[in-house]
């Protein structure tokens, strides 16, 4: 029959002597408590005796712990404040990554755009909108390489419209003919430049949606012109004359 491991008394002391860990082990290894991760201690820093339960120690007992290597604690995961991010080109955002355990040895994080011409981030996960369009926004963990992501959305600025002209305010035509409106919105680079056109009395003359005016009967009417965005109006007064009556044939 094997024989049974004895129970020991130890004690692990520091450099100068003082008792840091007291206790009975029987196989088992002595742990040294409150040690920092990844970190190198070298012979001598701990020092260590035992007796066992009859036996006495004596402070020329002691001898010193092997120089030895902590292991560190790695990381497990990583999570972003966001996970999606929407600016207008030219602006910015941050985001935070959190590393998990918060305790981890190395919690160094590396950033990167999936598509620089959407959206940028530098090594602190500053964001800079760069052109309209969807980018992937990666932190990725230099330990273990564990992954976040955030969706970033870029959209150009709006630019309001401030007004609408026509090129004709005022013009003729003979009852069954066209004429043709252009509007023109301000400012040139507004985002949303759509128009709508009326006819202020369909029984003198009609209007569709590229502004051609045809002419139904005499009389005047008045043709608007009104943008999408922000319902401003221009108007042409358009004059419809009769048609002229063909002479008789033969004259």
């Amino acid at each position: 029959m094997a024989e049974e491991p004895k129970t020991v008394v130890y004690e692990i002391a520091d450099k100068t002597g003082k008792a840091i860990v007291t206790g009975e082990a029987a196989s088992k290894e002595v742990v040294i408590p409150n040690l920092t991760p990844n970190t190198d201690y070298a012979k001598g820093d701990f020092k260590g005796r035992k007796i066992d339960s009859t036996g006495e120690w004596k402070p020329s007992d002691y001898i010193d712990v092997p120089a030895f290597k902590t292991k560190p604690i790695i990381v497990t995961g990583i999570s972003l404040d966001n996970t999606t991010l929407s600016l207008e080109t030219g602006k910015t955002g941050t985001l935070k990554a959190t590393v998990s355990p918060a305790n981890a040895t190395n919690n160094v994080v590396k950033w990167a755009s999936a598509k620089q011409s959407v959206a940028t981030v530098d090594g602190n996960g500053k964001v800079t909108a760069v052109g309209a369009g969807d980018a992937n926004i990666t932190a990725t963990t230099d330990d273990q390489g564990k992954v976040a992501t955030c969706r970033v959305t870029v959209t150009d600025p709006v630019v309001a419209v401030t007004g609408v002209t026509l090129d004709k305010t005022t013009a003729e035509v003979e009852e069954g003919s066209t004429i043709q409106l252009t509007a023109t919105v301000a400012p040139s680079n507004a985002t949303n430049k759509a128009i709508t056109w009326k006819s202020a009395d369909e029984t003198i003359a009609t209007v569709d949606n590229t502004g051609k005016v045809t002419a139904i009967k005499a009389g005047t009417v008045n043709v608007t012109a009104t943008t999408t965005d922000g319902n401003k109006t221009a108007q042409c007064a358009v004059t419809v004359t009769a048609k002229a009556e063909e002479p008789p044939a033969g004259e």
